[in-house]
């Protein structure tokens, strides 16, 4: 593998809820006379996975808890944003800064909970939620693409996150399908002969990190990226959920 080509989907429409993705990407492809390979990669943006699954919640309906009474006001944030964070995570880490950081019902550590009322609808006060079960969306939408494509592609579901001691934000793999999301490299050689003793390579990640230049941040307008040129052949396939690391075996915590 010496290249990799990353394109992007343009003028891809807005997604509603309970709009038929796998039928709206698989469009969006034709119209930007896209061809598709085996072993592509479509990396997909995980905003409008929730949007198709209607994953909104109006915060002004969300029932509040004292919990969350007390901390919005001392947070001087929304009651309806911090009880629907709270309802979202195992736990709350730090509001150091008045910024949330939750371990998310997922697993992963992140700010508010992944909660976010950007690039949606704003005649009411709503939020999106990420999806329910990720891995099972992925899975879904890697099932109807391929009926569609007939190939042996990819899925990643992308989103963003910080990082500790690092300014910015960066995308990561949210869930996976049918990719080798943790590369172990443990045992094998270096170019020089030592074997490696640790190193594992977040492969999902960093292709959701390059899809994530072309999808942006802000008004782009482009969730889904296709990459080709990954070599996926080599090593197991299996899921961004084992890019997780447990509590005990955290660095940063």
């Amino acid at each position: 593998m010496n290249a990799i080509k990353l394109i992007a989907l343009k003028n891809f429409p807005l997604i509603k809820p309970n709009d038929d993705l796998a039928n709206i990407i698989n469009n969006s492809i034709s119209v930007n006379n896209i061809c598709i390979d085996d072993n592509d990669v479509i990396v997909v943006a995980q905003k409008i996975i929730s949007k198709s699954e209607n994953r909104y919640v109006d915060l002004d309906k969300v029932k509040i808890s004292e919990e969350a009474i007390d901390l919005a006001s001392k947070l001087n944030k929304d009651k309806g944003l911090i009880q629907t964070i709270i309802n979202e995570s195992n736990k709350i880490i730090s509001t150091e800064k008045k910024v949330v950081i939750v371990e998310h019902k997922l697993g992963f550590i992140n700010i508010n909970a992944g909660i976010d009322q950007s690039n949606i609808p704003q005649d009411k006060n709503l939020a999106l939620l990420l999806p329910k079960n990720p891995t099972k969306s992925a899975v879904d939408l890697h099932q109807e693409l391929t009926k569609f494509l007939n190939k042996n592609i990819s899925i990643i579901i992308s989103d963003s996150m910080t990082r500790p001691f690092r300014s910015g934000v960066t995308n990561f793999a949210l869930a996976s399908h049918n990719i080798q999301s943790l590369i172990d490299l443990k045992g094998e050689e270096d170019m020089f002969g030592n074997k490696l003793k640790g190193t594992e390579i977040a492969a999902a990640d960093e292709l959701a990190s390059a899809a994530g230049l072309l999808m942006g941040q802000s008004d782009e307008g482009i969730p889904v990226v296709i990459i080709k040129g990954f070599n996926r052949s080599s090593y197991q396939t299996n899921n961004a959920f084992d890019l997780i690391v447990n509590e005990n075996d955290d660095l940063y915590r």
